[in-house]
């Protein structure tokens, strides 16, 4: 106790969330290394099934939605994705016995998804777990398994065992494709950019320092961006408390862009293999409201009104999609920090930890 209290006081030592965010190059570097090899996926995952079911919550659940994707682009795969106390909430949800029931939890001890599998077991389905605790309720009862081993995270907000956890989904769909070796390409490398790309953070302290001055905005992405805005939107919100919300692109210039009457400030990620309709929406978005925006991008910009944080051009997607994490979980820290909040400790949050 007295160790936290230290740490949130004293600004020169690094918090838990901190230390866990930079631990990650590191575990990216263990995953690829461990279950890559000469262009397979080494991971152990039943192939028979077409249908895929995944059920979380919290952060686990903005994970199974970026897997939802990935199992269905890069596999051609029926998938769902429930969050798990809505799952339990449907009582006229009935257990499909030819899918596989796909579980995510950081801690492995989630309570409303572990009731949802052993419902599922109840019905006769087989389950998967993917977890960051071995010695857990859910990686013990389920049928097929998977840690991540990214090590104890003891910080309220996931940062390392959810960026883990994507990894592995990702590992896991290029198994399942008809080319594994394409989706792996580049892939090897992680490690070392992500760690680089840590160590080069002023432009994301300079877009904090923006960001904590204001009482809430809007964060903006599409496709698979919109769920990493949705990840980054819940970092936000545990950590500095400000109402931060995800939109869609798209939708959000159906109707939700009139609080840009009030509101004076955006976050938004887009890259360079942007199509035309998301250019479309950005542009309307400048030309009608012409906000304060903070980019998260591969591309540079000359424009005095945006604030950008660059990430590097990837070749290989899922790399693209940590590096965009990264610069949320960052965002989130280094927003708390300005705000003098105690970041590990968030107010009314805890933590589950085995």
């Amino acid at each position: 106790m007295y160790f936290l209290s230290f740490i949130y006081y004293n600004t020169d030592m690094q918090t838990l969330m901190e230390q866990e965010i930079l631990e990650q190059p590191s575990i990216f570097g263990d995953i690829v290394k461990r279950y890559v090899k000469e262009g397979s996926v080494l991971i152990d995952f039943p192939n028979k099934y077409k249908k895929i079911n995944f059920i979380a919550s919290g952060s686990s659940y903005n994970c199974a939605r970026m897997a939802k994707k990935f199992f269905r682009d890069m596999a051609g795969l029926d998938t769902s994705c429930d969050f798990s106390s809505e799952f339990l909430a449907n009582k006229t949800n009935k257990v499909d016995k030819n899918a596989l029931y796909f579980f995510i939890s950081q801690s492995g001890e989630t309570s409303d998804t572990i009731a949802v599998m052993e419902k599922v077991k109840q019905g006769g389905a087989k389950t998967f777990a993917l977890v960051n605790v071995e010695n857990s309720k859910m990686y013990k009862n389920a049928d097929y398994k998977l840690c991540v081993n990214a090590g104890v995270e003891r910080a309220i907000a996931a940062t390392k065992s959810y960026s883990a956890c994507l990894l592995c989904c990702y590992l896991i769909a290029s198994k399942l494709s008809e080319k594994p070796s394409e989706h792996l390409k580049y892939i090897t490398g992680i490690g070392k950019i992500t760690k680089e790309f840590l160590q080069e953070n002023k432009q994301i302290d300079e877009c904090a320092k923006f960001l904590s001055k204001q009482k809430r905005f809007p964060l903006i992405g599409y496709n698979y961006y919109y769920i990493l805005a949705k990840e980054g939107s819940l970092k936000i919100k545990e950590t500095s408390y400000i109402d931060v919300n995800a939109y869609s692109l798209g939708e959000f210039v159906h109707g939700h862009i009139a609080i840009l009457n009030e509101i004076k400030a955006i976050l938004e990620i887009f890259t360079h293999d942007m199509g035309e309709f998301e250019m479309k929406n950005l542009k309307k978005i400048k030309d009608d409201y012409n906000p304060q925006a903070v980019v998260i991008t591969d591309l540079k910009s000359d424009d005095k009104k945006h604030m950008s944080i660059v990430i590097p051009k990837c070749k290989n997607p899922v790399l693209k999609y940590i590096l965009i994490t990264l610069t949320l979980q960052m965002l989130a820290l280094k927003i708390a920090q300005k705000l003098k909040k105690n970041i590990d400790k968030p107010t009314g949050l805890k933590k589950v930890i085995v």
